[in-house]
């Protein structure tokens, strides 16, 4: 049974931040940041917004752009970093906001790699049960506003806010996912991540006073594993579907760093006009960015039936996967 992208959505916050905006929060310039990263502007969401109300309009995108209903889907799984609660599961309020019915519906936690790994086990169910699973809808939801330290340079120039989705369902054979390499390194689990309000670090006042329910990242740490292991997966994908380089049409990885994406892009040797980019002007909006930079890519008419398009990404875990496709 082969498994494809019916439709896609994604939905950005109206609020927009610069960085010039950002120059009087924090100890830094709009010329660092932009030589640094490449980001220009992010998008924030409105007070009293959650993860789950962003991934509820792009899911509700996708599914029209499909000409479907929420009542066509059979599962629903939710990527994000930032999710609503500790528990439940962001994936059942994104559900009952949708109004989907009694549909299985979970969350996948790999940070910035979640709608990678969040792909992988949708095809997989459907695959494995496909007539229990004939159409999915898979989701990246990211509100990291809620969780930077606005007075972290570090971090809070990075991140924005937003969601994208797709709709999965079965296309004809020799569409659709073709190949998948996922891996993950627990060893460099302190990379990245927000130490405090689990089991481990329950929260107090002095996790409080420590701002240690904030997101940290340690960059260099984030940069060494990311140029390295992102460009493996995608090598090792290519090579699972028995395609080359060449073959690709388009490559759409995490956006987190426009000087990041360009190091992958030449360490694979993918040319750049074969790379999508919107963390110009979305920053990096971790789990979300590779389904909203698919769903840009798809309204620009980037993608036509029989391109070969790799998804890929990395993220906190350490986390890396890469998916490669021929659309339909």
């Amino acid at each position: 049974m082969a498994i494809g992208i019916l439709s896609t959505g994604s939905f950005l916050p109206r609020r927009v931040v610069t960085n010039k905006e950002l120059e009087s929060v924090v100890d830094t310039t709009d010329a660092w940041i932009v030589s640094r990263t490449g980001i220009r502007e992010r998008r924030r969401a409105e007070d009293g917004a959650a993860s789950s109300d962003l991934g509820t309009i792009a899911g509700m995108r996708a599914l029209h752009s499909g000409g479907l209903s929420q009542l066509q889907i059979d599962g629903l799984v939710v990527a994000t970093s930032s999710p609503d609660y500790i528990q439940p599961a962001t994936a059942c309020v994104l559900q009952a906001k949708l109004g989907m019915g009694a549909v299985t519906a979970f969350d996948v936690s790999a940070v910035c790699t979640g709608f990678v790994y969040g792909l992988t086990a949708a095809v997989g169910m459907m695959r494995g049960f496909p007539q229990q699973y004939r159409r999915m809808l898979v989701v990246g939801a990211e509100a990291y506003s809620r969780i930077l330290d606005p007075a972290d340079r570090t971090t809070s120039v990075f991140f924005g806010d937003g969601a994208g989705a797709v709709v999965l369902g079965e296309v004809p054979d020799d569409y659709g996912v073709l190949s998948v390499h996922l891996m993950a390194d627990g060893t460099q689990a302190e990379v990245v991540g927000v130490p405090a309000g689990g089991s481990a670090e329950p929260a107090s006042h002095a996790t409080v006073s420590a701002r240690r329910h904030y997101f940290h990242m340690n960059g260099p740490k984030v940069w060494e594993f990311a140029t390295t292991t992102l460009p493996s997966a995608i090598k090792e994908a290519l090579l699972q579907a028995d395609l080359g380089v060449e073959d690709v049409s388009l490559m759409i990885t995490h956006q987190a760093n426009a000087r990041l994406i360009e190091a992958v892009g030449a360490a694979v040797g993918i040319s750049q006009d074969k790379v999508a980019l919107t963390v110009e002007r979305y920053g990096n909006t971790a789990a979300a960015s590779v389904p909203i930079t698919l769903d840009e890519a798809v309204a620009a008419g980037r993608l036509k039936r029989g391109d070969v398009v790799v998804l890929a990404s990395v993220g906190g875990g350490m986390t890396a996967g890469a998916v490669v496709l021929r659309w339909y």
